[in-house]
């Protein structure tokens, strides 16, 4: 058989010349290019480190066909190599999904040369995408692995693991109407046969760019290990980080070099990378790239499981008592006296409710229910509730004491909005009558939802009323009285017999939104210096050390709060542009009860120029974001050179991190303060600095262009690590968009002395 040099479609050994463009053609495989009588051989579509494919046309049935032809000499010239893709194959053709490319002949060219008839499918291959698109966001990354994982799950059920999954054997048809029907795997199976493929695929992915299987491998498969399908996932994780972040967590100038990645090193934490991406998906990714493999995320079940619930927290995946088949949904809204309590469903616990009390569950299958919430010094709460797909809504009164209660369930079918809802107002004045009337005010106007078993209305003259119109009038009265009382002097304030200061024994009203407050600026004189930034022995943008000298500052003792942001935008009736995710962690735009000491997140370099420039208005003077060399001469005690602001050690009571997600305490909560008192350098939250992204004087790296300015961040958050590869310490510093809002961003401010 020969082949076009230029078009690579195949003709008879009688060919010289392609009658499609005339170029000369090129002696491939012996014999012609029909094999078995049967398959005709059109056009080579690729060759890889086992063999070539060709697109194939039956000769009877004229489907279209892929064919691929194993070479001896690219698997090592193996003696049992018939034999053992025989078994392969037998293997490969057993698995039926539609996300798996069906098997469906084998056959061997002269008693030595075997290939195999596989479906023909027409897309572009995952590689192919990732190099077009570079990463994808998570909702789509879900989508692709779930598909993928669907077809690997398939095989892993019939006992057969891939060995060799990567982007290139991840195929995305064009005529598929949904991405789980278009992902198609190539080559399962086949991975025992290839006993050379490692070094070509190495080779050729550095002279074509292409990733070959190296990156992919998990650390069990270089130290010869017999893979299983716990192997499979760690490749699985290893492409969905690649989605996530853009490239491959583990790469090297050598075999050797990728090899010890895998076996020994961490994977680079996503921020490392200048990704964001929420801790819960995180942990999920980091799972299935765990060294040892009883450690690793056991199936991909339980993979799609984690990243469902990472991706799409609402939908907690309650199970459900009810028959088969697809069922709606119900958005369950759960307010608890008193707040702060953790809700069970199913006796797993899906949270704790706000400063306000309230809860939303979206997501809860259809079924029964049992509902239980717990708070400490309080007796438990349940009941069992019946979700039919309608919004549901509870009150839940704690027993005080010790002891149990129950309340009824309210069932409501007016337009609810994503939120949970704030403006609840209850008739009754105790728990009793809450659970026999509740109204609802929602943006339509005021409607009424009723219970189960609810009281006749009664008349307008009723006991009550009459008791509440006596009530009033008593009041009135009253505050005449007291008005009076006040005009004779009666509570005029105390003097202290040793001062003519008059001491006024009433306690201040606390301010509410439309009370003007101001809160003063906290800063610490920091004196100029020397120091030695960087360290040698921490990341590539770490090194080098070098010297640098810093003037004298001043730095906000502890990081810019809730309710100092919450002053600015009301003062300045500032909106934060694309601010959706910024006022997502707020309530009706302003921060949540109890969480007004909190460090305010999702702020971006805009938010805080703006922040800025208002607070020098305000207090006459100039502020600024930190430059890494002010932060960091903070951060390392100056010219002490600690490593962290409280020595060189980390203690973790000094900050908090190492969290289950990026949920930060209220400022100075957890922290030891440098020489000059400043709070909560490390931990919390990330710092912005105003320093724009960059390397070190002498560092060897370099800074690859970007669509938009990057800045430093510093100082690491509540879901950052002590320990591994990127500790965090007063040293570690990544780069991230200045648009970028994220659960982990905050900030604080400096001026000159």
């Amino acid at each position: 058989m020969k082949e076009c040099q230029l078009c690579k479609h195949c003709y008879a050994d009688d060919v010289s010349t392609c009658p499609k463009d005339g170029m000369p053609t090129m002696h491939t495989l012996a014999g012609e290019p029909i094999l078995e009588g049967k398959y005709q051989l059109e056009l080579r579509l690729g060759q890889g480190g086992m063999g070539v494919v060709y697109k194939a046309r039956h000769s009877y049935l004229k489907t279209q066909l892929a064919i691929k032809i194993i070479l001896p000499d690219l698997v090592g010239n193996d003696p049992q190599l018939v034999t053992r893709f025989r078994q392969e194959a037998l293997a490969a053709a057993a698995i039926r999904h539609q996300n798996v490319v069906a098997v469906t002949d084998y056959g061997v060219i002269g008693g030595s040369i075997p290939f195999l008839v596989m479906e023909y499918v027409e897309g572009e291959s995952l590689h192919d995408l990732l190099a077009r698109e570079k990463k994808l966001d998570p909702e789509r990354a879900f989508d692709l692995i779930s598909a993928v994982s669907a077809g690997v799950g398939a095989a892993h059920h019939q006992g057969i693991v891939h060995r060799d999954l990567k982007p290139l054997n991840i195929m995305i048809c064009n005529d598929k109407p949904s991405m789980s029907q278009a992902v198609k795997i190539l080559d399962f199976g086949l991975a025992k046969i290839k006993s050379g493929e490692l070094l070509g695929s190495f080779i050729q992915a550095q002279t074509t760019g292409l990733m070959g299987s190296p990156y992919y491998m998990a650390p069990e498969q270089w130290a010869d290990d017999e893979p299983d399908s716990r192997s499979d996932i760690y490749s699985l994780g290893v492409m969905l980080y690649q989605m996530l972040a853009g490239d491959v967590p583990f790469k090297g100038s050598s075999i050797p070099a990728i090899m010890k990645k895998h076996i020994s090193d961490p994977a680079p934490m996503f921020a490392s990378m200048g990704i964001s991406i929420s801790p819960e998906l995180e942990t999920a990714v980091m799972h299935t790239l765990e060294k040892d493999k009883a450690k690793r995320t056991p199936s991909v079940e339980a993979l799609i499981s984690e990243l469902r619930e990472a991706i799409y927290p609402q939908a907690i995946g309650i199970h459900t008592t009810s028959g088969g088949g697809a069922h709606p949904v119900t958005t369950l809204n759960i307010c608890t006296n008193p707040p702060r309590s953790t809700v069970f469903v199913d006796n797993v616990a899906v949270g704790q409710s706000r400063e306000d009390g309230w809860i939303t569950l979206n997501g809860v299958q259809t079924g029964n229910h049992s509902i239980r919430i717990s708070k400490e010094g309080f007796g438990d709460w349940q009941n069992d509730i019946v979700c039919d797909g309608k919004p549901q809504q509870v009150y839940a009164e704690l027993g005080s004491g010790g002891a149990s209660s129950a309340a009824a369930t309210v069932a409501y079918n007016a337009g609810i909005g994503p939120n949970t809802p704030q403006n609840l107002s209850m008739t009754g004045d105790h728990a009793s009558e809450v659970q026999k009337t509740m109204v609802q005010n929602w943006d339509t106007g005021r409607q009424h939802i009723g219970v189960q078993s609810q009281p006749p209305k009664k008349s307008f003259f009723s006991p009550l009323v009459l008791a509440s119109v006596g009530v009033v009038v008593l009041l009135g009265i009253g505050v005449l009285g007291f008005g009076g009382a006040y005009m004779a002097g009666v509570f005029s304030p105390k003097k202290d017999p040793g001062n003519s200061v008059p001491v006024n024994t009433t306690t201040s009203p606390v301010p509410t939104d439309t009370q003007k407050t101001s809160t003063k600026a906290e800063l610490l004189a920091i004196p100029g210096g020397s120091f030695t930034m960087g360290r040698n022995d921490g990341n590539e943008n770490e090194k080098p050390e070098h010297e640098v000298n810093v003037a004298a500052f001043r730095m906000d003792k502890n990081e810019i709060t809730n309710s100092e942001f919450f002053e600015f935008m009301k003062a300045s009736n500032y909106k934060p542009a694309n601010g959706d995710k910024f006022l997502a962690h707020w309530v009706n735009g302003k921060p949540i009860g109890g969480e007004e000491s909190m460090p305010v997140r999702f702020v971006n370099i805009e938010d805080i120029k703006a922040f800025a420039a208002w607070r020098s208005k305000r207090d006459n003077t100039t502020y600024r974001l930190p430059t890494e060399q002010e932060w960091e001469y903070a951060a390392r005690n100056g010219s002490k050179k600690n490593l962290y602001p409280w020595g060189d050690s980390y203690d973790p009571k000094c900050a908090y991190m190492d969290q289950n997600n990026n949920e930060p305490v209220s400022v100075g909560t957890q922290s030891c303060p440098d020489s000059w008192g400043v709070q909560d350098l490390i931990g919390n939250v990330f710092e912005w600095t105003g320093t724009a992204a960059s390397l070190y004087p002498g560092s060897p790296g370099e800074i690859k262009p970007t669509s938009e300015p990057h800045f430093m961040l510093r100082g690491g958050s509540a879901f950052q690590k002590s320990t591994g590869q990127n500790a965090i310490t007063s040293t570690f510093r990544i780069a991230v968009p200045g648009s970028r809002r994220s659960a982990e961003l905050g900030f604080r401010l400096v001026r000159a002395e």
